[in-house]
């Protein structure tokens, strides 16, 4: 097969997932059709804003209800609603999404986001730190709150109860506002750095540190230019590799308009860095450590510093980031410091594998594009994420290299009860790249029934998908225990991916010409989560021999 026939393959079942598969005539496809027509057009309005720096964004026309109207100043002179959250309450954090098709029968409480209705709530909505909007034809049977935001009802909606706006600058809604105030400030896209994204207090376990312990503070973008310098950092210490770790860095943001920032930044570090943030985030990691025996991240030491400059803007329901930055960083090897975990019988940690010391000078260019949205059956929307490093020796490193990453993933819903979701993650270099920046793939996140990071090479192509169908699909049947089966969801996986090595002489665009089906190594599998995905039990097959199933256990997103 030739390169041009699979490239147009993966471009055309790209485009197959984005487009309106499902051919009811709802609101909400009509709104989601809308978005993508505009969002080539919405670009390029904004690289023309930000060009000349005037103050006109790309704000969404809202209606807002009328605040004098007698029914409204009824309502709003009725205070003190209590929604408590207990064991009837349901509790999101960022913007949520009610679906037209969708009945919440418990309290809905949304902190530090927009919650958008659609369908119907029966019970009580608290909204901290967001805006409530209820759709026309949408309903709440019980009362609405909102602490430091709005309300907005279109016409047709309906909330039976009382609706009441409060703001955190009275005394006693003091505690919310420190407590939720932290997602409003966040770079809301899939892409960001754990070293930017940081808990207040921090822990991980892994073989080269053991515990580690420290505290943290994340990196807060002020959207509405209510600063303009953002410090972030952590420091922590590892019990068994006995060092010091952290980082501490500035940036100064420039707003052009609410919800665009330009920024200078500078950070320096001294880093147990990994490059399997991709594959397993840091707290599964440590769970999978701790708890059974797994530590399915590869170590190095990285301590240097970075200047950095870029654009970043989000609105409701777009997020961009376009960023280049200039790193200086003397990689290390470490080695396993432990052995201990909860359980696990007689398992042992792989031996953390040797890098390629030394110092590593390079230019990172990287472009991202979110439209996800989180609704309560998982997310939906695209992301699309790049990245180019280039190293060279003429910067002042041992290293001479350049690399090439693109993440593409869509979540697309197909009807009431089912979700087609798929990522394409390829990628290239030239030049002789060091051991930290190799390919790999096998195992977790990416060819699940393959042994772990079997495959290595320079050249990669990666495409994992799944079908998911939600427990109640068969919910007309009478006897079917649609109570039960909500809460979960069937899926049908599939993994398919490419590695090759060629000469680090080769051009980056070279090693992907006759590539043939047989070149892939595929799986199949089976499995069974929670409403939204983010815990899951599969067994998956290899299709190239007879294999015994492999069984996957996850409690989060494999992307």
């Amino acid at each position: 097969m030739r390169t041009q026939t699979i490239v147009t393959v993966l471009f055309l079942a790209l485009i197959v997932t984005g487009s309106p598969l499902n051919a009811q005539s709802k609101k909400k496809d009509q709104t989601h059709t809308t978005k993508h027509e505009e969002l080539g057009e919405r670009i390029g309005t904004m690289v023309e804003e930000v060009i000349a720096k005037i103050g006109k964004g790309l704000s969404l026309t809202r209606e807002e209800e009328d605040l004098f109207s007698v029914d409204s100043l009824k309502r709003r002179s009725r205070r003190g609603i209590k929604i408590d959250s207990d064991e009837k309450s349901v509790t999101y954090e960022g913007t949520v999404r009610i679906n037209e098709d969708e009945i919440i029968r418990s309290n809905v409480i949304v902190k530090g986001g927009d919650l958008t209705i659609y369908g119907r709530v029966e019970g009580d909505v608290l909204v901290v730190g967001g805006d409530l909007y209820v759709k026309d034809g949408a309903r709440v049977t019980g009362n609405a709150k909102v602490i430091n935001g709005e309300i907005f009802e279109e016409d047709g909606s309906t909330i039976d109860g009382y609706i009441d706006r409060s703001s955190t600058k009275a005394s006693s809604y003091r505690e919310d506002e420190d407590r939720f105030r932290r997602s409003s400030f966040r770079l809301n896209a899939p892409w960001v750095s754990e070293t930017t994204n940081l808990d207040n207090f921090i822990f991980r376990y892994n073989r080269v540190e053991g515990i580690f312990l420290g505290a943290g503070s994340e990196k807060r973008y002020y959207w509405d230019g209510w600063r303009d310098y953002s410090v972030y950092g952590s420091i922590g210490w590892g019990f068994k590799s006995h060092r010091w770790r952290g980082n501490l860095g500035l940036s100064r943001q420039f707003l052009v308009d609410d919800g665009h920032l330009l920024e200078l930044g500078v950070e320096g570090h001294s880093l147990t860095d990994t490059k399997d943030h991709w594959i397993i985030s840091q707290g599964e990691n440590t769970a999978a450590a701790f708890l059974i025996h797994e530590d399915y991240r590869d170590y190095f030491g990285r301590e240097g510093y970075g200047i950095n400059a870029g654009y970043a803007m989000q609105e409701e329901d777009m997020t961009i980031q376009v960023k280049a930055e200039f790193l200086t960083d003397r990689y290390s090897s470490l080695d396993n410091r432990t052995e201990w975990s909860m359980f696990g019988g007689d398992k042992v940690f792989r031996p953390n594998p040797l890098i390629n010391d030394g110092k590593m000078t390079s230019i990172l260019a990287s472009t991202g594009l979110s439209t996800m949205e989180k609704t309560l059956r998982g997310p939906e929307g695209w992301s699309l994420y790049g990245t180019g490093e280039f190293a060279k020796r003429r910067f002042g490193g041992e290293f001479s290299f350049n690399q090439y990453v693109l993440d593409v993933r869509r979540y697309q819903p197909l009807g009431q009860y089912d979700n087609f979701n798929i990522r394409l993650r390829a990628g290239t270099s030239e030049g002789v790249v060091p051991t930290q920046k190799i390919f790999e793939i096998g195992g977790l996140s990416t060819l699940h029934a393959f042994p772990f990071k079997s495959e290595i090479g320079n050249r990669m192509i990666l495409v994992n998908a799944e079908y998911i169908i939600n427990g109640d699909f068969l919910g007309e049947l009478d006897f079917w225990p649609s109570w039960l089966m909500s809460g979960f969801n069937f899926i049908l996986l599939s993994d398919a991916g490419f590695i090759r090595e060629v000469s680090p002489l080769a051009s980056w665009t070279d090693g992907f010409e006759d590539i043939r089906w047989t070149d892939f190594k595929h799986n199949v599998g089976i499995g069974l989560s929670n409403r939204s995905g983010s815990m899951k039990i599969a067994f998956v097959w290899r299709t190239d021999r007879a294999d015994n199933a492999k069984f996957i256990f996850r409690i989060a997103r494999p992307f």
